[in-house]
Formats: C-alpha cells, sequence, structure tokens
C-alpha cells in the first residue's frame, strides 16, 4: 500500500521551527493554569521561581551532553543513538523503547487533560472530543512537517501573548505588594522535592528539537534550539511562577488553589475567561502534535534499523512529503487504544489518564537524559567524529549527573504528590517499575536481536548515513 524511504526529507527544518516545537510541546497556558497552582496548593513551596531557576540548570547541564551528541551522532531517535553510540547497542535499543514509551505516554496523557477540558466547556463525554483531535493529529502527522509548523507556530504566539497578558494583570494589581519571597531561599519550605518534580515535568519536552536533525538545515540548528527552547521555558515558567505569587499574595498562594482565571476577569473584562479557555485547549492540542511528532520519527528511525517492524519506517506514497507515516499511525494507534480501554473501563481521565501516563513520560526522559550524559562522556571522551571541549565532554554532563541523580531521587520520593494519591500509597514504586520493566525488555529484545538478527544488530544506531545523499522535498519536482 505504501512505498518506504530510507530518509525523511533534508533541509526542511530551521532552528526557529525546531524552537517551535520544542516550546509547543511543553505547553505554555497548561502550566501557567493548572501545574503552577496545583504546585504552590499541593507543595506550600512559596519560592517556586526560585526552584524553576534551580531545576532548569540542572536540566541545562544535562543537555549539554545530550545536545552535542546529537551533533556528532545526529539521529531522529536521539536517545537510542545517542546511548548506543557510548553504551554500546544493547544499552541503546533499551533506552530507544524507554523513550518510545515516554513520549508516547506523555502524548496519550494529554487526551486525558483535553478531553477533561473539552467536557468542562462544551459537554458530553470526555473521550468523544479525544478521538476527534487523535484523528486530526493523525492526519497532521502524515503529512508533511511544514504543515504542523504552522499552526504551531500560530498558537505558541497567541499562547506567550496570553502569558504575557497574566504578568501584566499580576504586576498592575498585586495582592500584597512585590514579595521577594519567589526568589529567595528562605522560601524554599515545605514540600521542595514535590515541587522539584513539577518543575522537571512542567519542563519536558525541551529537547524536541534535535530529534529533527535528519530535516535540518543546518547541523548546528538542532543543538541550538534545544538550547534556546530550555533558557525560554525557564525564564517565562519562572517569570509566571512569581506573577501567580503577586496576583495572588504570599500568604494565599499556598493556602488554596490559586486560579489565575480571576486575574484575567478583573483586568480584562468577563470576555478573556473564556478566550483563554480556548487558547488552553488548543495549546494542548499542538501539544500533542508536537509530541507525536517526536515519538512518529523515534519510531521510524528504529524501524528504518530492523529494531521495530518494517512497515513503521513507511513514508508514504508522496516522496516530496517525506514525512514518518509509519510512525505516525503507530503513535495514533497507541492512542486510541488507550482512550478506548480507558473509556470502556469508566476511568477518570484527569486522575488516571493524565496523571500516571504524564508522570511515567516525564520519569522516563529525565532517566533518559541521566543516561545520555553517561555515554555523552564516554564517547566524547574516547573521541567522537569531532573534537569537544573538556566542558562537554566531563564538567557539563558530570553536573548534570549528579543534579540529575538529586532530582530523580527527589522525583521518585515525590510521585504521590505528581498523581494526586494518597501518601503511603504503591505509586512510588510503581511508576518506577514501568520504566525499569521497559528498559529491561528493550534489553532482551536487544539480545534477542544480536543472536538471531545480526545484520539487524549492525545497524543499530547508525542513521541515515550521507545527509546529502538524501532527496530534499525542494528538488523532488525537478525533471532531469
Amino acid at each position: 500500500m505504501t512505498t518506504q524511504m530510507a530518509s525523511l526529507d533534508r533541509k526542511t527544518m530551521t532552528a526557529p521551527a525546531m524552537w517551535v516545537f520544542a516550546v509547543a510541546a511543553s505547553a505554555l497556558p497548561v502550566v501557567l493554569l493548572g501545574s503552577i497552582p496545583a504546585t504552590y496548593a499541593t507543595t506550600g513551596v512559596l519560592a517556586l521561581p526560585l526552584v524553576f531557576l534551580l531545576v532548569g540548570a540542572v536540566v541545562g547541564f544535562l543537555s549539554v551532553g545530550y545536545t552535542e551528541m546529537s551533533r556528532q551522532a545526529p539521529h531522529p531517535a536521539v536517545y537510542y543513538a545517542a546511548v548506543g553510540r557510548g553504551l554500546g547497542k544493547s544499552a541503546g535499543v533499551a533506552a530507544g523503547i524507554v523513550a518510545l514509551v515516554a513520549y508516547n505516554g506523555i502524548q496519550t496523557s494529554l487526551y486525558g487533560l483535553l478531553g477533561a477540558q473539552l467536557s468542562d466547556t462544551f459537554g458530553g463525554k470526555w473521550w468523544v472530543g479525544a478521538l476527534v483531535v487523535a484523528v486530526l493529529i493523525a492526519m497532521f502527522g502524515a503529512s508533511g512537517i511544514t504543515r504542523s509548523t504552522a499552526v504551531l507556530a500560530v498558537v505558541l504566539a497567541v499562547s506567550v501573548l496570553v502569558v504575557f497578558l497574566f504578568v501584566i494583570a499580576a504586576v498592575q494589581h498585586p495582592a500584597d505588594g512585590y514579595n521577594p519571597d519567589g526568589f529567595s531561599t528562605s522560601g524554599l519550605t515545605g514540600g521542595v522535592g514535590g515541587a522539584a518534580a513539577y518543575v522537571l515535568a512542567s519542563l519536558m519536552g525541551f529537547e524536541a528539537g534535535a530529534s529533527f536533525s535528519e530535516e535540518a538545515r543546518t547541523p548546528r540548528g538542532p543543538g541550538r534550539s534545544v538550547k534556546v527552547a530550555l533558557a525560554v521555558l525557564v525564564v517565562v515558567y519562572s517569570v509566571t511562577a512569581w506573577a501567580v505569587g503577586v496576583a495572588v499574595g504570599p500568604g494565599q498562594v499556598t493556602a488554596a488553589l490559586p486560579d489565575p482565571m480571576t486575574a484575567f476577569d478583573d483586568q480584562y473584562g468577563p470576555l478573556m475567561p473564556p478566550f483563554v479557555t480556548m487558547v488552553l485547549i488548543f495549546a494542548i492540542v499542538t501539544s500533542m502534535l508536537a509530541l507525536h511528532s517526536i515519538a512518529a520519527r523515534y519510531g521510524f528511525a528504529m524501524a528504518r534499523e530492523g529494531v521495530l517492524p518494517k512497515w513503521v519506517r513507511s513514508t508514504g506514497r508522496d516522496a516530496r512529503v517525506g514525512a514518518p507515516v509509519g510512525g505516525s499511525l503507530l503513535q495514533s494507534g497507541i492512542a486510541v487504544a488507550v482512550i478506548v480501554v480507558f473509556a470502556v473501563l469508566d476511568l477518570d481521565p484527569l486522575a488516571s489518564l493524565f496523571a500516571w501516563f504524564s508522570t511515567v513520560g516525564a520519569l522516563g526522559l529525565l532517566s533518559l537524559l541521566i543516561v545520555t550524559s553517561l555515554s555523552a562522556m564516554r564517547y566524547l571522551r574516547a573521541g567522537g567524529p569531532a573534537p569537544a571541549t573538556a566542558w562537554k565532554r566531563v564538567f557539563a554532563p558530570g553536573l548534570g549527573v549528579l543534579g540529575g541523580a538529586v532530582v530523580l531521587v527527589l522525583m521518585v520520593v515525590n510521585v504521590d504528590a505528581l498523581l494526586g494519591s494518597a501518601p503511603g500509597s504503591s505509586a512510588p514504586l510503581i511508576i518506577p517499575a514501568v520504566v525499569v520493566a521497559f528498559a529491561l525488555g528493550g534489553l532482551l529484545w536487544a539480545a534477542y536481536l544480536r543472536s538471531s538478527r545480526p545484520e539487524t544488530w549492525q545497524q543499530i544506531g547508525q542513521g541515515a548515513g550521507n545527509r546529502h545523499a538524501v532527496p530534499a522535498a525542494r528538488l523532488a519536482d525537478i525533471e532531469l
């Protein structure tokens, strides 16, 4: 039914376009209206803006090894290739499987959030709206990347405007002055570990641009998009968290769940909250589209090398599009199956689907960042294709591993807060166990490939080879 290509279209993604995907994946309005108020209310940490800066610094150290590996070993499935180059092909396959689970987990979790929001806004069953959007996501995922980029850029621009308007409203009408506790270590009281876990989950997706390395116009574009996306997210979220504290007041921000919609209503009138709600819905959808694109590229790239079934590597009939059609269908199939199961079992879309799947995804991605930094230290020290400074080889990845391990422990210990479950539940054991189980499954699959399919084993993590031999979309119509 489809023809299959060895690679995606080259030179179709600029650094700004990759940055749009990375920032859109984080869904700014979701963090403003959901994550930040929930973190204040559940942890009691006044210095949440400072926590964003501190955790952002740790993630920044982790991103150094990640971006350097994506530059020296460009591959759509970054974790799969980067870990495979430094720690061995078995570890690479395991990392690829965990990455697929993590990205699919976060993307699929958003169907629960979106479905609940659509149900609250328009009525009806949550899963009806979720299934409709799943079809739209599948259609965009199977088309060229240019169309998706345009949609993401428009929604992201409006989302940034909404966040900016909220900050202006908070500054103009502070509840109790401009309290400095938000950036003071004296405000690091209460559940700091839980706050760090929330912050880490909010930042995931910043690394998305590196998965477009095969389609990038310049080799350094993906790495730059990752760095800029992380810096923008950390600064914007830190300022936004401070603005929420200013709007509500330090005495009330941790006492109950603060509602940023009140500031919109007071400052801009009753028409503003419905507008912000619509922006929130579109931001969730574009976040899903961005994460769908990443998961599709992981599936495509791993299938191209024989790690996943051959049909997943399909790029469709139209060679001018060069989209990961097979990977897109795989991701959409997973999402639809999950929605149907949760609907049939009548499970809560927020407490079950969104909370559990997003937590598994965030924990998996943090673990992969740590492992990738370890891989970078080994691979770059041994001498990669291009020289790397000591900062990129040793110091930044080393600091990232140490800081990341601390955040990982805090995240596991505070899983109850992320899930909203009662203290003493089995969640802190189940969530890490899921990630470990898929990693072990990846190792077993790698062992099978090594013993039974040596030709596949040799291809693992190698990528498309000569990127300049891949036809670009803009050349597809030239008649020779």
